[in-house]
């Protein structure tokens, strides 16, 4: 008998790491061996867990690679911010084709808007997909699809809640007009007044909405670029 792939996808707060505790609970009801993972990576909520904001936890392995599968025996795998895995997609196809059944999320797209990581892959293999929705941020409607980041990245992955909000396509497409718009603006003043003190520079940064911390870290580097 085959298995099966479900994925559940969308952006940060929209109840993906629900349909895993749900999902496991369903499972231990029917009485399949399950076992549920997510990326070590995430400690966000420490370690060998996955925790709902609302729903509560369920125990978890930390993995790196999706490889690691092969060492654990179960009917049904859970796993969690697909995301952050590394290795080849393919091996979850082929487990499923053996019969292993798996329920999976993760966030389908960066706070760039961009594919992320192993998601697009996942995606097409899926048997079934739900695409997960959330409250915007700024508009307070339900249908924010994408996360923002607050500040100013300065690496592809950044693990955390607090620095993170969730908006719909036309929220998120003005706060990036009015990040870049920021930006320069810094700039301009940096080069007519190389002086400008941290002080005026974090009451900017509250329209970009950084913390002072990274805040100081773009003020240091427009500094060497300007």
């Amino acid at each position: 008998m085959l298995g099966k792939i479900t994925v559940y996808t969308g952006p940060m707060f929209s109840s993906k790491s629900v349909m895993m505790l749900f999902a496991f609970e369903r499972a231990m009801i029917a009485e399949k061996k399950v076992l549920a993972f997510k990326p070590r990576i995430d400690d966000r909520f420490g370690n060998s867990v996955i925790r709902s904001r609302s729903f509560g936890e369920i125990p978890a392995i930390d993995i790196s690679n999706i490889s690691e599968l092969f060492n654990y025996d179960a009917d049904v795998f859970i796993i969690d911010e697909f995301q952050f895995l590394a290795g080849d997609v393919s091996l979850i196809q082929n487990m499923a084709n053996d019969g292993k059944i798996f329920y999976i999320s993760g966030l389908d797209m960066t706070a760039e808007g961009k594919p992320f990581g192993p998601m697009p892959e996942l995606l097409a293999i899926a048997d079934q997909v739900e695409k997960k929705v959330a409250i915007c941020n700024d508009c307070k409607r339900e249908n924010a699809t994408i996360s923002f980041y607050l500040g100013n990245k300065t690496e592809d992955i950044v693990v955390g809640n607090h620095e993170y909000i969730v908006l719909c396509r036309e929220c998120w497409k003005k706060r990036m007009s009015r990040k870049e718009t920021d930006i320069w603006w810094i700039s301009l003043n940096l080069k007519i007044n190389p002086t400008l003190n941290l002080p005026t520079f974090l009451n900017v940064g509250n329209v970009l909405g950084g913390t002072k911390m990274m805040m100081e870290a773009i003020l240091e580097l427009l500094k060497m670029v300007c």
